[in-house]
């Protein structure tokens, strides 16, 4: 199995993958979508650059989630492990909700010039009803929904996971590592993936809806699938190349055949079509093609077998719950400058991260608050 020198890599993935969130959320007041803050000129350019980012990314994010669950579970029992999900997740998620999201709603309001209330009475609003559609269970998380799926992926992959570990489970990853072995073959698990799908994501519902939530499922499994056998990651390791192959060949192939296109229309109307089968076979074989050349390159890159430093490593998930308020604090001003997208993005980029990162920091060393943003009461020599 996997011994303790080989883990780091995840710490240093899972920073790259909030830096990447980062810079996708800095981006979003400047491309062709809908977003809480909006500038008046957008970008096609920017448009394609959050296409492939979030293409990817946030498969990424919980690709990495899942392998931290493999290697929780092995020094924690099942019951362990859901009371460190719950403190960890849970415990953040319910602090940033109601601290950090009435902020966030107030600015979009005003933004949009849907209300021109004072923040109280704003925040009055928000708290009014905070019933919202399944998954989510509740309106208005902002980027804190990838919380509220990561918690009910720990609740509904366990029993997943707790088999897997288990004699027949491993007869499973027996079977899978085998013919991984030959290169090339590990980039086939997208096969599997390809059918749920295309049978979930054109499902009916809300934004962040079911659709996606067994999009990332799918991945946030994988993710502790690949872990949990040396072979199998020899074999990411292996097949980095080819798997950045795949994820390019397959992003570029759906450009130049009409994805963004066909995207734009269909986000309005979802709906099972021939095109639809074509696209989103594209985007299973993209992404999965994206994670085994993030996952390969992190497990070959020498800088990334080492720790990371601790401050470093306590203030991630500060980072991840304050980055999106801070940067729609300063987006809402900076989108009024008589100015164009290069300079006001120049101003928007750093500013947002540096307040971002002096936040986050301050929350991750101040008694009895850290926790409560979901920072590890000790640095721990293993990724978890």
């Amino acid at each position: 199995m996997v011994d303790e020198g080989r883990l780091w890599f995840l710490d240093w993935l899972r920073v790259l993958a909030v830096a990447g969130v980062f810079v996708f959320h800095t981006l979003r007041p400047f491309d062709d979508g809908d977003w809480h803050v909006k500038n008046a000129q957008t970008s096609e350019g920017i448009s394609v650059a959050i296409a492939f980012l979030g293409l990817w990314g946030l498969a990424f994010f919980f690709m990495i989630s899942g392998a931290a669950v493999w290697l929780a579970l092995r020094w924690r029992t099942a019951t362990g492990f859901l009371r460190e999900r719950l403190l960890r997740l849970l415990v953040p998620l319910v602090v940033a909700y109601m601290l950090l999201s009435p902020p966030q709603y107030f600015i979009e309001e005003h933004h949009k010039g849907r209300s021109h209330d004072s923040f109280l009475g704003d925040v009055k609003t928000f708290f009014s009803d905070l019933r919202g559609d399944p998954p989510l269970w509740l309106r208005d998380t902002y980027h804190l929904w990838f919380l509220v799926y990561l918690l009910q992926f720990a609740l509904l992959g366990l029993p997943i996971f707790l088999w897997l570990r288990g004699p027949q489970g491993r007869r499973l990853v027996d079977w899978i590592a085998v013919r991984s072995e030959r290169p090339g073959r590990i980039l086939l698990l997208a096969v599997p993936l390809v059918p749920v799908h295309l049978l979930f994501q054109a499902a009916p519902g809300p934004d962040h809806g079911w659709g996606e939530f067994v999009f990332f499922f799918d991945f946030f499994v994988v993710g502790f699938l690949v872990l949990s056998d040396d072979r199998l990651i020899a074999a990411v390791r292996r097949n980095a190349v080819h798997g950045l192959a795949l994820g390019l060949g397959a992003f570029l192939v759906g450009l130049i055949t009409g994805i963004m296109d066909f995207l734009d229309a269909w986000w309005e109307n979802p709906a099972y079509s021939w095109p639809y089968v074509w696209y989103f076979t594209l985007i299973t074989f993209a992404v999965w093609g994206w994670l085994v050349a993030a996952l390969g390159f992190g497990l070959r890159l020498p800088a990334f077998q080492r720790p990371l430093p601790v401050p470093l490593a306590r203030a991630a998930m500060p980072f991840f719950l304050i980055h999106q308020p801070v940067i729609l604090v300063i987006a809402y001003y900076v989108v009024g400058w008589n100015a164009g997208i290069p300079t006001k993005y120049a101003v928007l980029m750093p500013a947002a991260f540096l307040l971002s990162a002096l936040l986050a920091w301050l929350l991750s060393v101040l008694p009895g608050v850290s926790m409560l943003f979901g920072v590890k009461r000790q640095a721990v020599s293993t990724s978890s």
